[in-house]
């Protein structure tokens, strides 16, 4: 058995965790999350705690993965709809900001064209007036969908060594480049 599956994870007050045929589902007052089962798994809820487990039958180091991810997921699952997950990104750079109307963000990062993302379902974006649309505070109850509408952002405009202009993560730490030393020594030495 995985070491991390094993472990019981306590269920918060006001979330349902449910379990069907191939699926499982996870329900709170932040929406709700529905995910594959692999066949090998359980999903138990007992007491104000909810145990995964592996079917008796399985005996594998495949079985021990699966088993200890699936416990993640179920976990994670329970904190999103319970809590919520939340992402802060800023727009560096001169002229870089985003606007936000209805479920669409218009971006202006520096491209010779204006950039139109569409927020999918379940993504709430924020853009704080003092910070004149550089900032973006993203929140959602499914990690993996907040996680990949960050990255889809940050896909339009990187942030790049040099200067460290781009979409970035509030935190992230961008490893410096130095630019070049000096046109002299570039020629040749003359």
């Amino acid at each position: 058995m995985s070491r991390i599956g094993k472990r019981p994870i306590e269920l918060p007050k006001g979330v349902t965790v449910t379990t069907a045929a191939g699926h499982f589902e996870v329900k709170g007052p932040k929406g709700t999350i529905r995910r594959a089962l692999p066949a090998i798994i359980t999903v138990v809820t007992k007491d104000g705690w909810v145990q995964v487990g592996v079917k008796a039958d399985v005996s594998s180091d495949d079985a021990d993965r699966v088993h200890g991810t699936t416990r993640a997921l179920v976990a994670m699952a329970m904190q999103g709809v319970s809590q919520g997950y939340a992402r802060t990104l800023k727009l560096e750079g001169t002229g870089y900001k985003a606007e936000l109307k209805g479920s669409m963000l218009n971006l202006s990062l520096g491209l010779s064209h204006p950039v139109t993302y569409e927020l999918p379902t379940g993504v709430s974006v924020k853009i704080p007036p003092e910070s004149k649309g550089t900032v973006l505070q993203m929140e959602s109850h499914d990690k993996a969908l907040l996680g990949q509408t960050v990255a889809d952002l940050q896909s339009y405009r990187p942030p790049e060594p040099y200067k460290g202009k781009g979409v970035q993560l509030e935190g992230q730490k961008i490893r410096r480049k130095a630019g070049k030393a000096g046109k002299a020594g570039a020629k040749g030495g003359k």
